[in-house]
Formats: C-alpha cells, sequence, structure tokens
C-alpha cells in the first residue's frame, strides 16, 4: 500500500447504531412507535418501525455482518469468493471502533485518518417506511430523537475530526428546517436527505426553496447516501416484483430498477431540470455509495436533451448554464472504489471527486488509505485533493 505523507479526509465512514438510537431520546408517547430492536427470541434481534417489521432492515444492522473490507478482492473481480456481505459474520456491536467514538479515534489514527464524514447505517433505512400513514406522526420525533443520539454519540466535528451526519426529511417543509436550523446551531455541516420524490414532488419543485435557500444560506452539504428510498415502490412494483425488498436481499431485477444508480441518477436529474442549481448557485450536494458510473452518461444525456429543446422544457426557469456545468459546479461524487476514477475525474473535475472507504461495512476498505491505489495515473496534486483537500474544503 502506498505510504501518504498526509492524513486523509474519509467521505465514507460508518458506526453501526445501538437498540436505542431512536428510543434513547424520543418523546415518551411516540418510544413504542419509533424504530426499535426485539431481542426477546434466540438469533439476531427483529428490527420494527412501531408494530411493523421494518421494510429495509429485517434485523439489527449490527448483528452477524462482515468484517470490514471482506469483499474487496471479490469486488475488484479477482477472486469469486467473498460476494456475500455477511460472509464468516461477526458481531458489530461487540466491536468498540464500530459503536464508539474514542474507539474509533485511536482507529483513525492506526488508519492514518485525520478527519472523516460519519454516516448512518440503520438511519438511511428507515425515513421512507414512517412517511407512510400510520407512521407519518412518529416521523419527525424519530428524526430528532436520531439526531439527539449522533450529537451524544458522535458529535458534529467540532473538533474537526468527526464531522457525523443529522438526517432529515423533506416531507413537511416547514418541520425540516426547524430541525435543519436546530442542527446548524450545534455545528452541523452535513446533512443527510433520501433520494427520490416526496409524496408525489419533485425535489426541485419550488415548494421546497425555503429548504434549499436554508441550505445555501448555512452553507451545509447535502448528502444523498444509498439506503431504503421510494424507487423501489415506484418501479419494482409495475413489474411485479417486491415493493419492499429487504437490504443485500435484492432479486436482480429488483437490485437493477430500484437500488443501483438510478435513485442518484434521477435525483441530480431532478435538481438540474427543475433549475434548483439555478435559483440556489451555491448549494453543494454529495454522493456518497451510489458509485460513479452513472455521472458521465448522464451529465451526456442532459446536456443532448437540453440541447434538442432548450425553449419550452424548463418547467421551472431555464438555468443559467448546460446541465452538465451545473452537475461540475453543485455536485460532489465519492466513487465506489472499483470505479474508474480517473475517467470520474475527467468528466466532474479533480476537485469534486471525494475518497470514501465506507469503513466499517464489508463492501468497502479496510484501509482506508487504498483507495489511492485507484488513482494511478494522477498527479500527486490530485490524489491528494481526492484524498484530503476537496473534503476539507467543504468544512473550511
Amino acid at each position: 500500500m502506498k505510504k501518504l505523507d498526509y492524513g486523509i479526509f474519509d467521505a465514507d465512514n460508518h458506526y453501526y447504531e445501538p437498540d436505542d438510537c431512536f428510543t434513547r431520546h424520543i418523546e415518551s408517547k411516540f418510544k413504542q412507535r419509533t424504530v426499535w430492536i426485539d431481542r426477546k427470541s434466540d438469533g439476531p434481534g427483529r428490527m420494527y418501525v412501531g408494530d411493523e417489521r421494518c421494510h429495509f432492515f429485517s434485523v439489527g444492522t449490527g448483528d452477524n455482518i462482515g468484517a470490514p473490507g471482506v469483499m474487496k478482492e471479490f469486488l475488484r473481480g479477482t477472486t469469486e469468493d467473498g460476494g456475500s456481505p455477511s460472509l464468516n459474520p461477526i458481531n458489530g456491536l461487540a466491536v468498540p471502533e464500530f459503536v464508539e467514538r474514542k474507539s474509533r479515534l485511536v482507529r483513525m489514527d492506526e488508519q492514518g485518518v485525520d478527519a472523516c464524514l460519519i454516516l448512518p447505517t440503520t438511519g438511511v433505512g428507515i425515513e421512507t417506511q414512517l412517511r407512510e400513514p400510520q407512521h407519518r406522526e412518529a416521523l419527525y420525533p424519530s428524526v430528532r430523537a436520531f439526531n439527539r443520539w449522533l450529537e451524544e454519540d458522535w458529535g458534529y466535528g467540532r473538533d474537526g475530526r468527526i464531522y457525523g451526519a443529522p438526517i432529515n426529511s423533506l416531507v413537511d417543509v416547514d418541520e425540516a428546517i426547524v430541525e435543519l436550523d436546530r442542527v446548524l446551531d450545534l455545528g452541523a455541516r452535513f446533512i443527510v436527505l433520501t433520494t427520490g420524490p416526496v409524496e408525489g414532488r419533485s425535489p426541485g419543485d419550488p415548494h421546497f426553496d425555503p429548504f434549499w435557500a436554508r441550505c445555501e444560506e448555512s452553507g451545509i452539504n447535502v448528502v444523498y447516501h444509498i439506503g431504503r428510498t421510494p424507487f423501489s415502490e415506484m418501479y419494482n412494483t409495475p413489474w411485479g416484483l417486491r415493493p419492499h425488498p429487504p437490504s443485500h436481499r435484492h432479486s436482480l431485477m429488483e437490485y437493477a430498477l430500484s437500488f443501483t444508480d438510478r435513485p442518484i441518477a434521477d435525483s441530480v436529474t431532478a435538481l438540474v431540470s427543475d433549475n434548483v442549481f439555478g435559483r440556489f448557485p451555491n448549494l453543494k450536494v454529495l454522493s456518497i455509495e451510489y458509485g460513479s458510473t452513472w455521472v458521465a452518461p448522464l451529465a451526456r444525456k442532459l446536456d443532448h436533451i437540453a440541447r434538442l429543446f432548450s425553449k419550452d422544457m424548463w418547467r421551472f426557469g431555464a438555468p443559467p448554464e448546460c446541465p452538465s456545468e451545473m452537475i461540475r459546479k453543485n455536485v460532489w461524487v465519492a466513487p465506489f472504489f472499483e470505479d474508474d476514477v480517473p475517467a470520474l475525474v475527467e468528466t466532474l473535475g479533480v476537485d469534486h471527486v471525494l475518497n470514501g472507504s465506507d469503513y466499517p461495512h464489508p463492501e468497502g476498505l479496510l484501509w482506508p488509505a487504498e483507495f489511492v491505489e485507484e488513482l494511478e495515473g494522477l498527479s500527486p496534486e490530485h490524489e491528494r485533493k481526492i484524498m484530503r483537500e476537496n473534503m476539507a474544503a467543504l468544512v473550511a
């Protein structure tokens, strides 16, 4: 592994949440209606949302998980072994650096990681189910409770090392802004949203402009991270597929239709086509763990369509630039380590490419510095930008 003479700023770290991450700080009347783990029976804990099984995570996300980096050689195509994320499973909740800030800092020092954006595991699989009518009243209490747990256990990066990213929901714009302002006051530099439409509206609909305006004004980074989205109901059910396939147990068609890069490509399409980046030119959107193979085809496609039909296609005003330029200015992408990273640099520009190890998930890297191996052919200056400086600039 190439030795670096600087510390990394990793754009994709994770924790495994404890059983009480939603219940610890929630108002008492919602305690039985939020996300909880049933450990009364043998085996992994069963995850519930209220009295309904969780759609996306059927069991606790830290239970019986693969070790960090266990799938690396499989994903690189150098072996046929190791295709399961739960191969040789371990109990993630028993590993101190997966669940505890102090131990993670020690591990980061060993890994040569100066700072990281640390993201939910359970927390990216819940918001869409909480939108449903039977759970709606518990949606924002659950969001607030999760963020209060995050503040308590990990924090928002005041020490410049571990930047926790609170979650939010656009279902109610006023409620979303209240929670956004609350976490901003506590120093949050990132906010996690779910990709896709919000109850029949594009995220680019001016209905959501007050939220985007506050994001732009504050400089907070909006993060889209792979997880449970509305796309499974939208795209799966018309084909006779399941509306709620569980994580890591999708069929091939379910995965291709609703769980690869379609959610992020469609969401960026909405932000471009509905001129969000025209109205809010300083808005910053990060795509994490959706890979990067979607970027160049989408940029080419949107530019082509815009050139063909430029006069009549902008329902919320024409943007000041072509779609690909807006993507290059407003979107940052953390590719999979197995992607063609130099090709992404060519498409997006080096300043908007981020490294992400996905540590400690099995699909990621055991040593985040291994990501630099994917940057062959780039200059040392460009390597350093991707491995450190680009993320540092986002929190400056």
